[in-house]
């Protein structure tokens, strides 16, 4: 009885743990004065992580007040940000407002 134990609880802590390392993950890239891809749809829950890949400093601005907008993100620096509510939501680089990215959270 006590092995079936130690080897339930040892199957709760697996669980749990794959559950936290299998968080899905986008990757955005900051290239040419544009954000790669410029519209990703994720889950919820899921981690958008912007790489600074340019060569020039830009940033994440996220519009509406949503909070999770970044500081300056200069050459090679990245900036994540989970989304856990459902909804679409739009975001500018802080330094070039021209440059306009979209997530989509299902």
């Amino acid at each position: 009885m006590r092995r079936s134990a130690i080897l339930l609880v040892l199957g709760l802590v697996l669980a749990v743990l794959g559950s936290a390392f299998a968080q899905q993950v986008t990757v955005v890239d900051i290239r040419d004065f544009a954000f790669e891809p410029h519209e990703v749809k994720v889950t919820n829950g899921a981690t958008v992580r912007w790489v600074n890949r340019d060569s020039a400093p830009h940033s994440i601005a996220m519009e509406g007040g949503r909070p999770g907008s970044s500081g300056q993100l200069d050459p090679g620096k990245e900036h994540a940000l989970t989304f856990s509510d459902a909804g679409r939501f739009t975001y500018r680089c802080g330094v070039h407002p021209t440059m306009l990215g979209i997530i989509v959270v299902d």
